[in-house]
């Protein structure tokens, strides 16, 4: 092995997964500014200070049936990665969520690479393919879990793991330090799609009828929530609502955007947490292709999706998928939302108690992250 002229290399494969790791950097960097960098990332990782050596767009494919269709390439890319690795050596190789890329990458240098191996935002093997646990044992040196819940399993399952709590709960938290509510008029609805090219393609069609009958029938405000990392032109081939507005991405804008509003029509994934610690009612929504919806059914282990029903294992917010999201269901629930204030109320109430769930005394990421480098 070459000596090691990285501290870190981070790897990640979606937009939140480039977000969180770049706030872990930026507080690393306070606690070691010298310290050097590379990534698989995006604009948010390269803004905080780390090289990147490709973006995670290149290895972002959802579903099963585009995984199995870009194996060839994912494994090319796999192999450029470890060829990385042991071409620089790294003390320290950050994983952050994305297993079906990770898992295989941390397997296959285990052997030869000597340096510590982190999780940063393990994968989801409560709500599927708790195989994975062996290999994260296995193969990885430490766990940074962000729910409570996800302590106690790799506890009972003898893996090395801290509780962080959750990055999103500190970044919703400074966001409502400094944010000014908006005057409303009329009844503002956002639309969140999501950032992956094959979402927007599912997605956005049956969104966009959705939002025409929203604001030419009921007259409520429409507007549609870019993500940082696609092009606004993207979701302009599917979003064709003459009334509705796109917000473009920027500093926060998701944020604003989802606490400026009355009701959000999202996908299942972060954008839910980041609804409900902002107290905005919202209903999850998810449609794949068939052949991915059966095998996805056949794996998940769960009764709920969405991380706000998940956490408090009870429906709080209605998921729609497939072909319950439909028209009449998703503007029967916003009307409900509007027109019964004990229901939204209640639904609010509950939101208010996912800050009392992740208020748990926490240790801190980048503390440990320099703690794990300087031993």
């Amino acid at each position: 092995m070459p000596v090691s002229t990285i501290d870190i290399f981070f790897v990640t494969g979606e937009s939140s997964g480039d977000l969180h790791s770049a706030h872990l950097l930026h507080d690393i960097k306070k606690l070691n500014p010298g310290i050097t960098v590379s990534a698989i990332g995006g604009s948010k990782l390269k803004q905080s200070g780390a090289e990147i050596l490709f973006d995670y767009s290149e290895i972002n494919f959802v579903g099963f049936i585009k995984v199995f269709s870009n194996l060839k390439f994912l494994r090319n890319k796999l192999n450029q990665v470890k060829k990385y690795i042991y071409r620089n050596n790294p003390k320290m190789v950050i994983l952050c969520d994305f297993p079906g890329f990770n898992l295989r990458l941390a397997k296959s240098i285990r052997k030869n690479y000597k340096g510590k191996i982190v999780y940063y935002i393990t994968p989801q093997v409560w709500a599927w393919n708790r195989g994975r646990i062996k290999s994260i044992r296995d193969c990885v040196d430490i766990c940074l879990v962000v729910f409570p819940f996800e302590k106690d399993l790799y506890d009972k399952n003898n893996i090395r793991n801290y509780y962080i709590g959750h990055p999103l709960v500190n970044q919703v938290k400074f966001f409502l330090e400094s944010y000014l509510p908006v005057k409303k008029s009329g009844f503002t609805i956002s639309l969140m799609p999501g950032s992956r090219l094959d979402e927007i393609e599912k997605m956005l069609p049956p969104m966009n009828g959705i939002s025409k009958i929203l604001s030419s029938e009921y007259g409520f405000k429409v507007r549609l929530i870019c993500s940082e990392n696609v092009n606004p032109d993207i979701y302009r081939e599917y979003y064709k609502d003459p009334n509705g507005e796109i917000i473009p991405a920027g500093h926060n804008s998701n944020l604003k955007a989802i606490a400026d509003s009355d009701f959000i029509i999202t996908k299942f994934g972060t954008s839910n947490l980041e609804c409900g610690l902002l107290g905005i009612p919202f209903c999850a929504v998810y449609r794949t292709g068939f052949i991915n919806y059966v095998i996805a059914k056949m794996l998940i282990k769960i009764k709920y999706v969405s991380l706000v029903n998940i956490i408090f294992n009870k429906e709080i917010v209605k998921e729609f998928i497939q072909d319950n999201f439909t028209v009449t269901n998703v503007i029967g629930e916003i009307l409900k939302v509007k027109n019964e204030p004990d229901y939204r109320n209640g639904l609010i109430s509950e939101f208010k108690s996912l800050w009392n769930y992740f208020e748990v005394r926490f240790d801190k990421a980048s503390e440990l992250i320099i703690k794990e480098l300087n031993k």
